[in-house]
C-alpha cells in the first residue's frame, strides 16, 4: 500500500520503519490473512505449487545476499541445497533427530561448505570465482553417488519420513504447506533485516568497491567468506525443507540448471533487494506453471504441431522473459515498484 500524496517521515527512525501507515498495516494484516486461508481456497496441486515457491523463495534470497547485495558470483546455489537436503535427511533417518533438528542440521553444514568454497573470494573475482562455485556444483553431483550407499543412498537417494511437529504428522499438501510457511516468512524478515544491519552495509560496501572498503575498516575477506555463508546457510535450509516435502532426497533434485533459474529469478525481480528476490520467483515460478498448465491448449491452436516441443518451449519462453528484462528493465521488478510507489507518493502534482 502506497504512501499518500505528502505523507513524509520527519525522522530517521519513522524513515526506516518498514510499516510506516495505519493502511499498511491492514494491507499486512489481510496479507497475512490471505496467507494463512490460501491453501483452502485452491487445489492441493497450487498448494504444492506455493510450497516449493515459499522453498524457492528462502534459497533465492540467499542467493540476492551474495550475489545481489555483496557482489559475489555463485552459479552453485543448489548445490549448497542438496548439501543441507542430505544432511538433514542423514540426520533424520541415521540418527533420528527430531523435527527442527534437522533442518539446523542440513542449514549449518551448508553454511560450512559454504564457507570453503567461499575463501577462494579473498583473492578472485567475477569470471574465475563463477568458476569455483562452479566446481561446487560438479563436486556434489560426483561425489554423492560415490559415496557410502548406507549413507548417502547412491544411485537410489534417502527417503525421508514425514516429520512429527508438535507430536502431529505432517502428511498432506497442506500440512507441508503450514510447515514451509513460517520458514519462508522468517528468512524474508532474516533478509531485510540482515541488508538493514551493519553486516549488510559492509556486503554493500564492499559491493561497490572492496578497495574503498578496505581503506575505510572494513575485512574484506571476512565479509566475502560471511556472505557465501549466509547465502549457503539459506540454501541448506530450502534444501532441508525440499527434501522433507518430497519425501526423498536426490542428487538430480539439485542440478547446475536450477542455480541457473535461481540466478534468473534475481534478473526479473531485480538485484540488491529482498523484495527482488520474492518478486522474481513468484513472477518466474507463476509463469512456469501457466505455461505448463497451458502448453497443450497452445499446441491445438497449430495444427500439425508436435507436442513433445511444449516442455522445451517452457524453457525458451522462461529464457527469452530473463533477456527481455536484461535488455528493457535490467533493475527488474523491485525498480517498477519503487518507481510506481514514488508516483502515488507525489500524485497529482508532476514533482
Amino acid at each position: 500500500m502506497f504512501r499518500a500524496c505528502g505523507e513524509y517521515s520527519e525522522t530517521y527512525k519513522t524513515d526506516m520503519n518498514l510499516i510506516r501507515t495505519r493502511w499498511q498495516w491492514i494491507a499486512l494484516a489481510l496479507f497475512i490473512v490471505g496467507l494463512l486461508f490460501y491453501p483452502q481456497l485452491v487445489s492441493s496441486a497450487w498448494t504444492r505449487f506455493a510450497t516449493i515457491t515459499g522453498i524457492t523463495i528462502i534459497s533465492v534470497i540467499g542467493l540476492q545476499i551474495l550475489v545481489g547485495i555483496s557482489g559475489q558470483v555463485s552459479v552453485g546455489q543448489s548445490a549448497f541445497m542438496g548439501i543441507g537436503g542430505y544432511f538433514a535427511a542423514i540426520s533424520a533417518t541415521k540418527f533420528g533427530l527430531p523435527f527442527p533438528f534437522p533442518i539446523l542440521v542440513g542449514a549449518s553444514a551448508a553454511a560450512m561448505v559454504g564457507v570453503v568454497f567461499g575463501l577462494p573470494a579473498a583473492r578472485i573475482k567475477g569470471f574465475y570465482l563463477a568458476l569455483t562455485t562452479l566446481a561446487a556444483q560438479f563436486i556434489f553431483e560426483f561425489s554423492v553417488v560415490r559415496l557410502p550407499a548406507d549413507w548417502f543412498g547412491a544411485s537410489a537417494g534417502l527417503a525421508v519420513a514425514s516429520p512429527v511437529v508438535f507430536g502431529f504428522q505432517v502428511n498432506t499438501s497442506i500440512d507441508y504447506y503450514y510447515l514451509t510457511l513460517p520458514f519462508t516468512v522468517a528468512a524474508c524478515f532474516s533478509g531485510v533485516f540482515i541488508l538493514r544491519s551493519r553486516v549488510g552495509r559492509a556486503f554493500v560496501a564492499v559491493r561497490d568497491n572492496d578497495l574503498a572498503a578496505k581503506v575505510t575498516g572494513i575485512n574484506v575477506t571476512y565479509y566475502k567468506v560471511l556472505a557465501f555463508a549466509c547465502a549457503s546457510f539459506f540454501a541448506g535450509t530450502a534444501g532441508a525443507l525440499l527434501a522433507y516435502e518430497n519425501r526423498l532426497v536426490h542428487f538430480e533434485q539439485f542440478t547446475l540448471f536450477n542455480s541457473i533459474w535461481f540466478l534468473g529469478m534475481l534478473i526479473v525481480g531485480g538485484m540488491g533487494s529482498i523484495l527482488g528476490a520474492v518478486l522474481g520467483v513468484i513472477a518466474l515460478r507463476l509463469l512456469q506453471e501457466f505455461l505448463v498448465i497451458g502448453g497443450p491448449h497452445i499446441m491445438n491452436l497449430f495444427p500439425g504441431a508436435r507436442y513433445d516441443i511444449a516442455f522445451p518451449m517452457v524453457n525458451v519462453v522462461l529464457g527469452s522473459t530473463i533477456i527481455l528484462f536484461l535488455i528493457y528493465q535490467p533493475r527488474g521488478l523491485a525498480h517498477l515498484y519503487r518507481r510506481s510507489e514514488r508516483f502515488f507518493h507525489i500524485w497529482p502534482f508532476p514533482h
